[in-house]
């Protein structure tokens, strides 16, 4: 796996007369997991499909290495990076063997003839998500929870450098949620992966990412290491959120526990936006 750096160059996406992203400059590093964090609608998902080529800037540019994903082929870019979107459609009739192989797509042979690496790595990423026992099962009996996992088997499978996740929580109760933040974890720690994905809980944000990017409004407000863009503050700020700031017992770092609503919402103006060093 190549380590490539993702980066934005004066990145705008806009619909229409809406501008859903608003001229983005900055770089993921590599090797590190990154939450892309922000109140609904503050452009986070389309911030992730911009940097994962599904959809193009409106202006500037999405660099892999020091290339623009445009000018990729389709195949060679699929061997760098992957996307694990928030929705996608149950294909039923499919084992779930087969469906985790479909993430081969880019390594496969002429014809999509898989060889013993394509075979070791669904084998592998199957019991990665903890699905050994439901491997020759057809996905059309899945509970909701499982399918995210499945989906999840399949990116992996893809063996990335690059893996990008849209709330890939969802679905999912609080164990299996830790379960899945452990095994990107460790898929990090052992491959130097490098992450992005989309969280609603600022705590698993800080728990689970080495770095976050914070956002509001189409902007990003701050983005650096993960306890160092977060404080009272700025949630206060951006969610409209009151929270405390408290040690639990055996952790080093702290977490923020909600208490109330803000006083008041500010504007965009009044929440200053930087990169945190």
């Amino acid at each position: 796996m190549n380590n490539l750096t993702l980066s934005l160059d004066q990145v705008c996406y806009q619909v229409g007369k809406k501008l859903i992203v608003k001229t983005v400059s900055t770089e993921i590093r590599p090797g590190k997991i990154t939450a892309i964090l922000g109140p609904n609608g503050s452009g986070k998902s389309t911030l992730l499909k911009l940097i994962s080529g599904l959809i193009s800037p409106s202006k500037g540019a999405v660099l892999l290495g020091n290339k623009a994903l445009h000018a990729w082929a389709r195949k060679a870019l699929a061997r760098e990076l992957t996307l694990l979107p928030q929705h996608s459609t149950v294909p039923l009739g499919m084992t779930v063997e087969n469906l985790v192989a479909c993430g081969r797509y880019p390594h496969a042979g002429p014809f999509g003839r898989m060889k013993a690496e394509d075979h070791q790595a669904v084998s592998s990423a199957i019991r990665r998500v903890d699905m050994k026992n439901y491997a020759s099962e057809l996905v059309d009996h899945l509970s909701g929870g499982e399918m995210q996992r499945v989906w999840l088997a399949m990116v992996l499978a893809q063996e990335t450098g690059i893996l990008l996740l849209d709330e890939p929580t969802s679905w999912l109760d609080i164990a299996h949620q830790l379960r899945l933040l452990e095994i990107v974890r460790q898929l990090n720690q052992e491959k130097k992966t490098t992450v992005v994905w989309i969280l609603h809980d600022l705590n698993q944000a800080l728990q689970y990412s080495d770095d976050i990017v914070l956002m509001n409004s189409g902007q990003i407000v701050r983005h650096g290491e993960a306890h160092q863009v977060l404080d009272s503050q700025i949630i206060s700020d951006v969610f409209g959120v009151t929270t405390t700031q408290f040690t639990p017992e055996g952790h080093k770092d702290p977490l923020f526990l909600p208490v109330g609503e803000a006083p008041a919402t500010p504007t965009l103006q009044s929440v200053k936006s930087r990169e945190v060093a």
